[in-house]
């Protein structure tokens, strides 16, 4: 292991760090966003909406995300040129549905391990759903939905990596282009996995921080 050349190669994987980034942030703004729809679709008195959330739930976890971000980026263009997307569009899209269906058990999780006692009283009280849910059936189970959801989240930021299978160039691609230049393979690869460790080091870190704030830690 030649440590002065990872370091030499560092900067040119960063180079792709932004890009990692921005593919993980917009993907968990979206995938939060939908997981919360979803979770609560789920425990909708709606059967249409419970059903559309159970199918979405079965079939997208049921996927590769690699097929996911194939589909989005290659198959739906064959459909109409309007669907046409750029690359990171495309990984953003393939993420965000991947992770928005992980999130969504999560909020559902966290919402069906409230006491049912919370329901009755809030009814009993003529709150409408909406305002009891946002009120209090949320908060209380928002330490529950933490731990997962911040576990779904380190996943999601791992798989920005297969963003590369779609040209997307992120800090994998940039590590594949370093080593199809200079024909060494350890290297790029230990340093590229050492900068993932501390990205989601730093999640983790998030995550502990956030469980002390609800006392899930003493």
């Amino acid at each position: 292991m030649d440590w002065g050349f990872a370091w030499d190669i560092t900067p040119d994987i960063l180079n792709g760090l932004s890009i990692t980034l921005r593919l993980f942030a917009w993907s968990l703004l979206f995938s939060t966003i939908g997981g919360i729809v979803l979770g609560l679709m789920r425990i909708s008195p709606i059967p249409p909406f419970r059903w559309f959330s159970a199918f979405f739930g079965w079939f997208i976890r049921g996927l590769p995300l690699l097929l996911i971000m194939f589909y989005v980026f290659f198959a739906l263009p064959e459909f109409s040129s309007r669907l046409t997307l750029s690359s990171f569009d495309a990984a953003v899209v393939g993420l965000t549905v991947w992770t928005a269906a992980y999130q969504s058990e999560a909020v559902r999780s966290g919402i069906i391990s409230v006491d049912a006692g919370q329901f009755e009283a809030a009814e009993a009280l003529a709150m409408t759903r909406s305002r009891y849910m946002r009120k209090i059936i949320l908060p209380q189970s928002a330490r529950i939905i933490l731990p997962p959801f911040i576990g779904n989240a380190i996943n999601t930021m791992k798989q920005t990596s297969l963003a590369t299978a779609i040209t997307v160039p992120e800090m994998t691609l940039l590590t594949n282009r370093i080593i199809a230049r200079e024909f060494i393979v350890i290297e790029p690869l230990v340093t590229l996995a050492i900068i993932f460790l501390l990205l989601t080091t730093i999640l983790v870190l998030v995550q502990t921080g956030l469980e002390r704030v609800f006392r899930l830690k003493a």
